[in-house]
């Protein structure tokens, strides 16, 4: 039988909820708290299940037997962001660091991690800040687009599926003062899948997130294209989504059944056509 779910007012006052119970089932849905143990605040993500009992058991078909996932069962869940987390900054790259921490009694047995409390707005809230010069919003890409491009590079040299992330937006990367901060690896690919796709669906993923409007063509999507510094494997990715190949014609018939509109296929079209000019 499954844990039963924490709720918000199961939590000590000074304990304070960051995110989740909250929609039609707040029994369902990850939490962040952020606590303090030992003189250090730290962020505590519990994992729960996030559909009914079929839809988990589907999705976790789906993900692990058809889409390359490692599913999304809460235990597989924490499970796989700890190893990514892991990887990351075994590798060199800025996201949150694991803590050490001492179970409190309220969690109960649910899948949990504690992380690095990290201060400061995520990427995209700067990139629509209007106070925020324009000349810093395209340092920050310039330094994202230079992490992408060296993680990438290693990603493919060293066959580490790990190192790409699943669902990259700049809604997961904080700025934090001089760092920025990759957050939200609870969901990645398995071992032995192909990671030239996969890197190929991060950048469709984190330039459709850019490419807000034609407004930002030129200020973000090129500055991320000039400072990415691996030409090859961004030329690579847009050969990729414009294939034949059966993985592809089926990516492209889901988009078209799903995301009509500013479609992962069409950002990379018109990447593409920027590389060429």
């Amino acid at each position: 039988m499954s844990p039963a779910p924490v709720l918000a007012e199961g939590v000590p006052p000074e304990v304070r909820l960051i995110s989740g119970a909250s929609g039609s089932d707040p029994s369902r849905g990850n939490l962040l708290f952020q606590l303090r143990q030992d003189g250090r605040d730290l962020i505590l993500k519990v994992y729960r299940r996030r559909r009914s009992r079929w839809s988990q058991f589907w999705g976790d078909f789906s993900q692990r037997w058809i889409e390359g996932k490692r599913g999304v069962r809460p235990e597989r869940r924490r499970q796989t962001e700890a190893e990514s987390l892991r990887a990351w900054r075994e590798a060199g790259f800025d996201v949150p660091r694991l803590e050490a921490w001492q179970r409190p009694s309220w969690l109960g047995s649910l899948p949990a991690l504690a992380m690095e409390a990290v201060s400061g707005p995520t990427l995209l809230t700067a990139l629509h800040d209007p106070d925020r010069p324009l000349a810093e919003k395209q340092s920050l890409i310039a330094r994202l687009a230079a992490e992408h491009g060296r993680r990438h590079a290693l990603a493919l040299s060293s066959g580490q599926a790990l190192l790409v992330q699943e669902h990259p937006t700049p809604r997961h990367v904080l700025v934090s003062g001089e760092r920025l901060v990759a957050f939200d690896f609870e969901n990645a690919y398995r071992d032995g899948f192909p990671v030239p796709v996969a890197v190929a669906y991060e950048l469709a993923s984190t330039l459709r997130s850019l490419w807000i409007d034609e407004r930002f063509a030129e200020p973000y999507v090129s500055v991320f294209l000039n400072a990415y510094g691996e030409r090859a494997i961004l030329l690579d990715a847009c050969r990729r989504f414009a294939s034949g190949a059966p993985r592809w014609r089926l990516y492209r018939l889901r988009e078209r059944r799903h995301r009509p509109r500013r479609s992962k296929t069409e950002t990379m079209r018109r990447v593409g056509a920027l590389l060429r000019t």
